[in-house]
Parts: C-alpha cells; structure tokens; sequence
C-alpha cells in the first residue's frame, strides 16, 4: 500500500499539465467505485436501486416500462441496455454518468479561465458525499438529475438557449423535482430575453404525453399515474431541520468545510468586485436549485405530505451543482497557489481517502455488506430454491427486491413460478392459490406493500423463519423478521399433538471444533410429514466471531446454517419427509467459548 501511495504522489506532480492530473484523479475515483461495487456482499440500496434495475431491464420484455413514472422515464430509457446485462452493467452506467459529470465540471471550469488547481476536488468532493456515493452504487436516478443540473449551467456559461431549455423540459421525466427547474429556466430565459428558447421548455411534457396517448391511451399520465399522488402521511413527519440534522450524511466533511469557506470567500469576493459576471450567476444558479430543492423536500417531511420519508438522499439532486460553485467562488483567491504544494495536498489528501476508504465521519459503509435483516431474506431466498428446486409445479409468492435478485428473476416478471403480489383483496387473493405455494413474508413490505394480513397468517403452514435479534424495520417497531409459510388446503394443522424432542443448554469449549447432537430419525417420529421447530440462543461470550448451527441433509449431504452471533437468536421451522434423517451440530470455526441454548420441536402437519 505505501509503495501504491508513493507511485500515485509520483504520477500525479510528474503530470504538470491540469488536464492530465485531473485525468488521473478521476481514473482514481472511478477505480475506488468498480472495487466496491465489486466486493459488496448486497447491491447498496436493496429496496429502491433494485426496483430501477428491475423496471430498466423489463422494458425489452414490456416497452410500455418506459413511461413508468416511478422508474423516471429518462432515466429508464438510458439505463436500459445497460440493465440488459445485469445489475453490475447498470450500476457502471452511473459510474458513467459519474465521470460525465466530473468532465462537465471540468469544461466549466475551463470556460470560467480555472487558473488553479483546485478544479481537482471535484471529482474526489462528490464522493465524499456519502449519499451520492451510495447512490451511484445504488443505481439510482438521482445521479443522472444532477449531471442534468450540471449541463444545464455549462449550455447557459455558453448561452446555448436552444439546448439550455430542451435539457430542462426533460428534467422532470428524469425526477420529479425537474419539476421545480421549470420556473427557474423560465427566469433565466428572460433574464437573458431569449424569449424563442421559451416554447422549447415545453418539449419534453408535449413529446411524453403524445407518446403516452399513443401506447397508453393517456395523454395527461405523467398526472394521471403520479405514484405521490395522495401519500399523504404514509411515513408519518419529521423536523424542518432533518437535512441540516444529517448534513454528515448527504453533504460530508469536506462538503461543509468547503461550503463554508466558500460562502466566506464569496461575500469578500462580492464587496470587493472580484468574480466576473458568469461566476457570480452561476453560483447563484447552482445555489437556487440545491436549496430550492433542499427546502421542498424539508416541507415535505415537516408536513408529511407526498409520502415523504425525510430520506437524506434526496439533498443531493443539486450537489454536484453545489461543489462546483464552492470551487467557482473560491478559485480566485487560490491562483497564487504553488503548483507543487496544490498538488501535495491533493495527492496526500487523495491517498488518505483512498486508504480508509471514506473519509471521517461515517463508519465504512462500503463495500456494502448484509444487514441482519437482508440477510435473512437472502437465507430465506436459498431456502426456497432449495425446496423448488428444478421441478416445481408450484408459485412462490413474496415481495422484496431482494428475493427477486436473490433468486435471479426479474420483479416484474409474470411468467414463471416466482411472482411478486399484493395480497388485496386477501380473500379473492387467497382463493387462487394452490396447496403446494409458497409464501414469503418480510416485514418490511409485508403488511403495507403487500397487504398480507397478519391475522390470516395462521391459515398457512409455518415452513421457517429468519428472526435475527434486535433487528427492527422503521415501521411500528416491529420484528425484522422472514417468514415461509406454505399453502395446505388439504386439512387443519394439529398443533396440539407438538411434541419436545430437546431441550438443553450445550457447553462449547473453545477447543472444540464440532459439537455433535443426536441425529433426528423420523422414522421414530410418527406421522408422514412432521414440522420440526427448532429455537437456537448464544449467550454467555462477549467474542465477535461467529459459531454456526448446521442441519445437514444425512443422506444427500445438502446443508442449511445458521449463524450465531453473541447474544444471537434464532427460531426456524423445517418440514421433513418420514425416513429422512438429519444431522445437527455446532460448528466452532473461531474457537469461540460459548453457550448454545437449543429447544427442538415437533408436530405432525
């Protein structure tokens, strides 16, 4: 790593032209964002980034996807051939859309005469924006809208009018807050009474809904078929001061110490007439939109309306826009600068990001590693393909997007036994389904997106959960917990005849590698199909290492494990064919002295 250090400090101050620093700085960044993605465990947002991937990579089995307001049209349409290959293809179309934006930032900076080197944060900047990073990861929609925003002030630094209004009448197919760009464009036109651009603000609305009268019968859908349209209060409502809260998050370290400088360096610069006329109104553009946008969705939270969620990520539409008119409003007073001090710094502060792989103030969020609660939607994903298998007459009904990528469909998929559904109304629902199906329920979408209820869920089979400990959603404070539940229309379940196979606390040593317990036989089990319910708790250790829990298959060798953690629960269920046997034992790969607090349970099904 030092002699990585020292060959990149090298390279960069032998490199004495801006360009080719800059060049190479964004090379860097770029590189840092192929190895995380590449080494997360779980695509970075598993809810939201999923469902984009999914809409883009449907729309070459359904083009109709293409008008799907939720997915943002321009967004989908861009991110499709990408989506076509796979959600590492579609998460390098924003790594893209990334270096994009760091080369318009870079043409701005060189229309505005940057005479130092300090065009060279950039690039480094909007990733210290742990929001932005993310998002980019996350393949998001919110990236592309802020190259927009970006373009947008190099065509008025140019004063391409024509252009200028086109981009922005696209803006609000590529998120809905493009809708609040439109009266701004609307003054800056007249600002520079450039009245025959106006019309041209209308471009994208008028070309959307005649295609959407043409493949939906609707010319006023991007209305009509708003998904906020009456969220009110879904998530319930925050503070005004939510995004100034959690300005760690969506602005960074560097962001607020640049702002702040910046704005300092801004109010001298003004008194003493120093920045030119370009610079001083794109600041203030640039300032308009991240602020503009920052405040309504700050209404929104404060007043829950439009289902708001105060998600932080939503202040970083205008970021790239913000970054630059720090720079712009600072650049001036760093031109004196000595190229090779500038460039030390850079390197150095290049190389500290580099090696703790984000900066200060947040606790290595990436590569992105499963969360107690996905984990257990991807235990529950490996399960039932496990029960599927390749010859499977049945359907499996869930609604998490990452099931859907766990088990490699496509959530939107209408074909094939995998289905995502909405179980309203549950009894017309029900009445579809087959002896047979499977069911899984997450709590996260389980009782809100997929209107499941939970008093019914006692009419189903209770196949297995995943519960990890202290793991809650946002919702209600309930349990994160996954359920299988499989359909039986056949006869009523007979929970009264449950029987205790075992019930023990096991003592681990830590030289002990496997702890075996007895095998389970049914053949001493009555009954020809049982339901095993087994309840695992480590406690007694303070050790960060894991031991894990194994039932093994003991005629096929097939195995599913559970992994224990300090103070750690399980509680599963299994369902077991007569004569099949299985093996259950510890197993203490870290030398873990610990204690395994085991309940095993039976009942015929």
């Amino acid at each position: 790593m030092i002699l990585l250090i020292g060959l990149f400090i090298f390279i960069l101050l032998s490199l004495r032209v801006i360009k080719n620093q800059y060049i190479l700085v964004c090379v860097l960044c770029a590189f840092v964002l192929v190895r995380w993605l590449w080494l997360s465990e779980v695509p970075q947002d598993t809810g939201d980034g999923l469902a984009h991937f999914f809409i883009a990579q449907h729309v070459w089995e359904n083009p109709s996807d293409l008008l799907n307001h939720w997915g943002k049209p321009v967004f989908t349409l861009l991110a499709a051939p990408w989506a076509y290959f796979g959600f590492f293809a579609f998460v390098l179309f924003n790594v893209v859309v990334y270096l994009a934006t760091t080369y318009v930032g870079f043409l701005i900076g060189k229309k505005l005469a940057f005479k130092s080197y300090l065009i060279l944060l950039f690039p480094i900047g909007l990733l210290t924006s742990m929001d932005y990073a993310a998002n980019i990861l996350g393949g998001m929609t919110e990236v592309l809208f802020g190259f927009m925003v970006l373009l947008s002030g190099l065509l008025i630094l140019h004063k391409r009018w024509l252009w200028f209004a086109l981009l922005i009448s696209f803006a609000p197919f590529a998120r809905s807050e493009g809708q609040l760009l439109l009266p701004l464009a609307f003054f800056v036109l007249s600002y520079y009474r450039a009245w025959k651009a106006l019309p041209f603000l209308l471009v994208g609305f008028v070309l959307y809904a005649f295609i959407g009268f043409i493949a939906i019968g609707d010319f006023w859908w991007y209305f009509n078929n708003n998904p906020y349209q009456g969220a009110e209060t879904i998530y319930g409502r925050g503070s005004w001061l939510h995004y100034a809260d959690y300005w760690f998050v969506h602005l960074g370290f560097l962001g607020l110490v640049l702002f702040l400088v910046a704005l300092v360096f801004f109010v001298i610069n003004l008194m003493r007439k120093t920045l030119t006329h370009d610079r001083t109104l794109l600041i203030l553009y640039f300032g308009i939109v991240y602020f503009g946008i920052l405040l309504v969705h700050a209404y929104l939270w404060a007043n829950g309306k439009n289902g708001a969620l105060g998600l932080t990520r939503l202040a970083i539409h205008g970021w790239p826009g913000l970054l630059l008119a720090c720079l712009i409003a600072m650049e001036y007073n760093f031109q004196k600068m000595k190229h090779q001090v500038y460039s030390v710094t850079l390197a150095l502060g290049s190389c500290v990001w580099l090696i703790h792989d984000y900066p200060l103030v947040y606790d290595q969020p990436f590569p992105r590693k499963a969360l107690a609660d996905e984990r257990a939607i991807l235990d529950a994903a490996d399960l039932v393909q496990r029960i599927v298998g390749s010859d499977f007459s049945h359907h499996v009904y869930y609604y998490h997007p990452l099931f859907a990528y766990q088990v490699g469909v496509n959530l939107h998929a209408i074909d094939g036994i995998f289905k995502q559904q909405s179980f309203f109304p549950f009894d017309d629902l029900y009445a579809t389904l087959n002896s047979g199906d499977l069911i899984v329920l997450d709590s996260h979408f389980a009782h809100r997106d997929m209107n499941f209820p939970k008093e019914k869920i006692a009419l189903f089979d209770e196949i297995m959960i995943f519960t990890p400990l202290n793991q809650y959603v946002h919702e209600g404070n309930q349990p994160a917990q996954v359920q299988v539940l499989g359909v039986n229309k056949f006869g009523t379940k007979n929970e009264s005849s449950t029987k205790n196979l075992l019930d023990t606390e096991l003592q681990v040593a830590s030289n002990e590698l496997y702890v075996n317990l007895n095998d389970v036989n049914q053949s001493d089990v009555s009954g020809d199909f049982v339901k095993f319910r087994a309840q695992l708790t480590r406690f007694g250790d303070t050790s960060e290492t894991l031991t894990y829990f194994v039932v093994q298959h003991g005629t096929t060798g097939e195995s599913i494990t559970f992994e224990l953690g300090k103070n750690n629960s399980w509680e599963f269920s299994l369902p077991f064919q007569q004569a099949d046997y299985y093996k259950m034992f510890v197993h203490n790969p870290h030398g873990v002295e610990t204690k395994i607090h085991i309940r095993l349970d039976y009942s015929p099904r």
